[in-house]
Formats: structure tokens, sequence, C-alpha cells
């Protein structure tokens, strides 16, 4: 077996509406030859592709919610994206009224951040740093 590539990443949320309005704030558009009732697929001009699965069961309300958001549980933990400048997730976050969750954060070879979508999947944002 030989992986040729990346194709997408799985995000499933609980209400389709909100949250494709939420990637497109992002610059994300819908794919709609590859969407339908139960996905939509959401690609940005630079082709990460990510499949909005409407199978999500709301979240609990009240005091306890950001404590279940914390918990690490098994599986996928977060989709990654690289951009030009991480200071500009930053303004967006602060324009759309959404928390920057950690960061930034200079790890060497990347500067990151990360914020959670409507329904509390973690997203990081990277942008690389030319240390050379």
């Amino acid at each position: 077996m030989q992986i040729l590539t990346y194709d997408h990443v799985g995000i499933r949320v609980c209400d389709a509406t909100r949250s494709i309005s939420f990637y497109r704030s992002m610059g994300f558009a819908l794919d709609e030859d590859h969407s339908h009732e139960r996905v939509a697929e959401m690609v940005p001009p630079a082709g990460v592709r990510v499949a909005l699965i409407f199978n999500g069961i709301a979240a609990p309300t009240g005091e306890n919610v950001l404590m279940d958001l914390a918990a690490k549980h098994p599986g996928i933990t977060h989709a990654a994206f690289v951009v030009n400048r991480i200071n500009d997730v930053i303004e967006w976050a602060d324009a759309h009224q959404v928390m920057i969750t950690e960061g930034p954060v200079d790890w060497g070879r990347r500067l990151t951040c990360f914020l959670r979508d409507p329904d509390g999947n973690v997203l990081e944002f990277n942008e690389i740093v030319d240390k050379g």
C-alpha cells in the first residue's frame, strides 16, 4: 500500500446551517456536487477538504459544558490547517467572536493557535516559519 496524499478530515457537527456558515466565514465553499442531506463537503481555495457530518448529538448545557469539551477522549483530536499568517486567524477570530483556546505558540518550525468550531471541534492553524 502507498498513501498518495491527504483527502479530507471528517468533522461531526450538530447543526448543518450553523456549521456551514461558520466554515464559510473562514473561506470554505460548499462543494454541492459532493454534499447531501447527511454530509457537506467544504473546500477553501487551497483545496483542503473537510466533510461536515450531520450526525452529532448536541453537547449538554450548563456548568459542566467546558469540562466536557476539555476531556481527552480517544479518537481524532483536531484538523490542522496551514495559513499564511497566524495573525490573520487571530484577527478573524476576534471579528467573529471566536475564542482562541491556545496560542499563539512558537513550536520552532511553526506558530500555532487553536480554536473550536460551534460544536466544540478543535481546529489548529499553523504558520510555517522558515528558520533557515
